[in-house]
């Protein structure tokens, strides 16, 4: 493990205990450092700025309301993740439909002054959204934590429950695969 992802762990474990101390300020500081990738890992499996949000204060609420429980010497970020991912699936599991959009960043990119720029750009982000939509549900969550939630080996394998061999051999295969469709969709 190397010294940063170390000292990342312990400032986390301090923050931890100190907000299960009843300090808020440290309860803040400590989300305040996963929110964006939150944020993200959300979006990605809801597909709606507003509904995003929501799930993303949700998740911080319910993870304030249990983090007495939580063991400080686990990581935070996949316990974090695994809130967020289980209210973003009961969404989609109780919604009739999605909105899809873009993130954020990319509503701000998009506000280039090159016109064209924006349009390739844009076009190119829905045709790897809808790519990535055509993969199985296994590979699909993998592309997302690696790629868009910014997740570690060691990150995806505690959230995923499995060894970080499976990890390794998932993505690269929920890689080629996005490959293949991505290459069959620019070939039409």
């Amino acid at each position: 493990m190397s010294e940063t992802i170390r000292a990342s762990l312990q400032l986390d474990a301090e923050l931890i205990r100190s907000a299960q101390g009843g300090d808020r300020e440290a309860f803040g500081r400590l989300i305040l450092r996963y929110a964006r990738r939150i944020y993200r890992a959300v979006y990605f499996i809801v597909r709606n700025l507003e509904d995003a949000k929501d799930i993303t204060q949700e998740t911080v609420y319910r993870a304030y309301r249990s983090l007495e429980r939580f063991d400080p010497a686990k990581p935070f970020y996949p316990w974090l993740h695994q809130i967020a991912r289980n209210l973003s699936l009961n969404y989609i599991a109780r919604a009739e439909h999605r909105n899809v959009g873009l993130p954020e960043e990319e509503l701000i990119a998009s506000r280039m002054v090159d016109p064209e720029a924006v349009a390739i750009r844009s076009e190119e982000a829905a045709s790897l959204y809808r790519a990535i939509d055509r993969l199985n549900p296994d590979h699909r969550e993998i592309i997302m934590l690696k790629s868009f939630g910014d997740c570690s080996y060691a990150e995806i394998a505690e959230i995923l429950g499995i060894p970080i061999g499976t990890v390794m051999s998932r993505l690269y295969n929920a890689r080629m695969k996005l490959k293949s469709i991505l290459l069959r969709e620019n070939a039409k």
